[in-house]
């Protein structure tokens, strides 16, 4: 399903974005993947990161997606890495999140999930992986939109709280901010959201090949996950 995309952004470079861009790119690497791959996050490596994130002592002060690039360049230097040190924003959306493109969504705001998807929505063939997490529990939202239609359920549509976040909400304070008012963020629970995007993106990858012709129903719109319980659980699509 994933095999024929013609670019790849993951927005978002911190908590789960760090996790995920390690195996990701080597899988892409051992692919052979030949689109461009962008990183997209403006934000920069701050001494509190060092909790939750791996990155080198050297690179605190410095935008998270230059350093991830130059660093994944040695690694894998056939891959078309391009970094975006600059949030995602109404007025830069349709740069992000193009046509023919898979979009690993990172971010940790309800307001820019809700934008990547409404711009997604509205290109011809476009997916959306969209990841998030609380403390102990989060999830992995799956948009699949193909020939003009849209195959799964939108995040806006399964999880209404999404659509209606406004600035001010607190679920447009990021990481450092619910870190200062007392909410934490777990290592253990961004690399599980890491771990169940891979997941789902290896499956998505392998879908085609291994179901074959399936009805829509059988389509992953959803993975919920658990570091607490170590629980994680599938829900499919159910759109006519």
């Amino acid at each position: 399903m994933f095999r024929n995309i013609r670019s790849i952004a993951v927005i978002g470079c911190g908590g789960i974005g760090s996790w995920l861009l390690p195996p990701l790119l080597r899988f892409l690497n051992s692919e052979h993947f030949a689109g461009e791959i962008h990183l997209w996050d403006g934000d920069h490596f701050s001494f509190a990161n060092t909790e939750r994130q791996e990155f080198d002592p050297g690179a605190l002060g410095l935008p998270k997606a230059e350093v991830l690039v130059e660093h994944f360049k040695l690694l894998f230097p056939t891959l078309r890495l391009r970094e975006h040190t600059v949030y995602v924003t109404g007025k830069n959306v349709h740069e992000a999140v193009n046509d023919s493109a898979l979009i690993v969504s990172c971010v940790d705001n309800h307001p820019a999930r809700a934008l990547i998807e409404r711009r997604a929505v509205q290109l011809r063939d476009c997916s959306v992986l969209s990841a998030g997490n609380d403390r102990y529990d989060g999830n992995v939202h799956v948009l699949l939109r193909a020939a003009g239609k849209t195959l799964t359920v939108p995040n806006v549509e399964r999880h209404p709280e999404i659509a209606t976040a406004r600035g001010g909400d607190r679920a447009t304070l990021g990481c450092e901010d619910l870190v200062a008012q007392g909410e934490t963020q777990l290592l253990v629970t961004n690399f599980l959201a890491a771990a169940t995007l891979l997941a789902t993106f290896h499956m998505l990858w392998n879908y085609d090949q291994r179901t074959g012709r399936r009805r829509k129903s059988g389509l992953p719109q959803e993975v919920f996950f658990d570091a607490a319980s170590c629980a994680m659980s599938l829900v499919t699509a159910q759109r006519e």
